[in-house]
């Protein structure tokens, strides 16, 4: 039976290899890590260390900040074109002049530069001296520059063409974000933070006076001020709602508010000059009725702080940055650009489904997708998965997925038309692990609130374990389908026989908390921690079998034939299961890995915080001759 087995795998292997050579590169045209067979999702437009700022260049291309260099973007194609190393230092804000020949581009160390487009490289330098530089912007008549220090507060004026210094002004809020011309451009406009103060000001360049300070709230945020195109009005966005200011009186004429106590991160006109959009600190982007303040549009692409939007040259688009993304979208549906075949947001778990190639994902985007490992293909979309996915398993026949969420329900799915066949409940915390019994008969979930239930066909647990001190991380079912494992914060490791006979043993060698568990056999199971620590153990006794060491903290494992794969950090490790020796180890994401599963073929697939999956080849049986 083993000799038919390596046949089998070593058969695999060499289909996999041949594929790795015509697959250097993803679905998308991007390339894979060395050793990967295949990427799910795209990294394309994400940027999961973050952004400095971003812009539409005139004809349309996207420009984005990032570190000391610029990207140019086709968005139309979803194609980096190029990358400029413009400075040494990091990047604080880029704007482009009128015809897209030169961009701006504001430094931390203090300087401001003109970057020409086509020949990659400055053509002119100040340097300001204020090293809390944020933002730098274009005169009206492009020959000056006004550029915004954070702290202390400083709003500085240049001549573009001599360098010369024309005003230096020091404010009197705690800081300043952002500062920008007035419609003549002999003005300035500033938002800062100011405790329970003013957070808005407004600047004479030529005397260097202060006109105005109003809008007490708490605080403001940065590229979160914008002047209307026809130079009248002001939209700032604050920690609760946003508000447009006549220019010359400083009357409120509107308030957009309703973002559920969330603040307002970022702001923009549209084309239409009765619209506008604010971004919020949920992720979402509103566009509004300015006259009416009502909402005629929301759409959800980010999962944390909307801090960028930009409306396209021809009014069409918004692009946008938050939570590691960047999105383009329409203006008038809210439907993207590009129709990438992704997630949204981290990846926490992946599930094989038996007797077939595919697999299925989850994410805290609140989707579950059913995906062709061979080529990269998204099959399906399924949503519902309220507040997000934390851990999947498939039923053993493969007709269901099961996701445990991060609003306490267990939700099952048909996995063939993504419809949802009940919502189990009873769970206060976060659902962190499930497993089907080998039988589908039964269904096992374990939670933060430190309970494992087990149910079958009817709404309430037939059985609830509830010895753990702490919350529950991880759980798995025998292959006879009369014992459970699971691990939990409380550093233990628990053995249960289900149906009615409870708790059987404890074992506490770990030494943090054990965040995944595998059974190997009836006999013998694999547990690992956040130490990286990884433990085979004989469950008659309790007796510690071998231990590995991962080499970063796991949180995830999984066993097929003889060979145990733990991932942690951005590195799967696979082992020998009777031997502990150490078989192969291969990483490339760009986050840390949270999900693990093994096809029927061997492949693994590994489901990471970078928002994509990778799959990677079978390795050998671990007892090959």
């Amino acid at each position: 039976m083993r000799g038919m087995m390596t046949v089998t795998v070593i058969a695999a292997i060499s289909l996999c290899v041949a594929s790795l050579a015509a697959a250097a590169e993803d679905r998308y045209g991007d390339p894979l890590p060395e050793g990967a067979l295949q990427r799910l999702g795209t990294l394309a437009m994400r940027y999961p260390r973050g952004i400095a700022d971003l812009c539409y260049l005139p004809d349309g291309r996207g420009a984005i900040a990032v570190g000391a260099s610029v990207e140019i973007w086709d968005l139309a194609a979803g194609r980096l074109e190029r990358t400029d190393a413009i400075t040494s230092a990091s990047i604080r804000s880029i704007e482009p002049n009128a015809d897209g020949s030169a961009l701006l581009v504001a430094e931390s160390a203090g300087g401001v530069h003109v970057w020409d487009m086509q020949a990659r490289e400055i053509v002119a330098t100040i340097d300001t001296g204020v090293r809390g530089l944020t933002t730098a912007h274009y005169s009206p008549d492009e020959t000056r520059v006004l550029i915004t220090g954070s702290s202390p507060p400083t709003l500085q004026e240049w001549d573009l063409a001599t360098g010369e210094q024309l005003v230096a002004i020091e404010g009197r809020m705690h800081s300043f974000r952002q500062g920008i011309y007035g419609p003549d451009g002999r003005t300035a406009f500033v938002d800062g933070s100011a405790g329970s103060g003013p957070i808005l000001a407004h600047y004479d360049l030529g005397s260097g006076e202060l006109l105005n300070e109003w809008h007490k709230d708490y605080y403001s945020h940065a590229r979160s001020l914008e002047l209307s195109p026809d130079g009248e009005r002001l939209l700032a966005g604050t920690r609760h709602s946003a508000q447009e200011w006549d220019v010359e009186s400083y009357e409120m004429l509107g308030k957009f508010s309703g973002h559920h106590g969330h603040a307002v991160t970022s702001v923009a006109y549209c084309a239409n000059p009765d619209e506008l959009l604010t971004g919020s600190r949920d992720g979402s982007i509103r566009r509004w009725d300015r006259n009416e303040a009502k909402v005629l549009l929301r759409w959800w692409p980010h999962e944390g702080h909307v801090t960028r939007i930009e409306v396209s040259p021809d009014g069409r688009w918004a692009l946008s940055y938050g939570a590691g993304l960047l999105d383009e979208r329409s203006i008038e549906d809210g439907t993207p650009r590009i129709a990438w075949e992704r997630h949204n947001g981290v990846v926490p778990a992946v599930a094989a489904v038996p007797g077939g190639d595919l697999v299925v994902s989850g994410s805290t985007d609140e989707t579950l997708r059913v995906w062709d490992p061979d080529s990269g293909e998204s099959l399906r979309t399924i949503g519902g998965a309220t507040l997000g996915v934390r851990a999947l398993a498939v039923s053993p026949d493969g007709q269901r997925v099961v996701a445990g969420c991060k609003d306490g329900i267990v939700r099952e799915f048909s996995l063939q038309d993504g419809v949802l066949i009940r919502e189990l409940t009873g769970h206060r915390g976060y659902v962190r692990a499930v497993a089907y019994t080998p039988s589908g008969v039964r269904l096992l979930s374990a939670a933060g609130d430190g309970t494992i239930r087990v149910w079958e066909d009817g709404d309430e647990p037939v059985q609830v374990l509830h010895e753990h001190r702490g919350g529950v991380l991880a759980v798995d079912v025998s292959p006879d389908g009369e014992f459970a494992i699971s691990g939990g914060r409380d550093g233990t490791v628990r053995y249960w026989a289900l149906g009615g006979g409870g708790l059987l043993r404890t074992m506490a060698e770990h030494r943090r908390w054990v965040q995944a568990a595998r059974f190997i056999d009836d006999a013998t199971a694999v547990t690992a921690d956040g130490y990286g620590a990884i433990i085979v153990w004989d469950l008659a006794t309790g007796e510690v079998l071998r231990r590995m060491q991962h080499g970063a903290g796991v949180s995830a494992l999984a066993v097929d034939d003889g060979r145990i794969y733990a991932a942690g950090g951005t590195e799967v490790s696979c082992w020998d299961a009777d031997t502990g020796e150490n078989l192969a180890t291969f990483g490339g994401h760009a986050d840390a890995i949270l999900g693990l599963a093994v096809t029927q073929d061997g492949r693994v697939v590994s489901a990471s915080e970078d928002t994509t999956l990778l799959v990677w080849p079978p390795v050998g049986p671990a007892n090959a001759q």
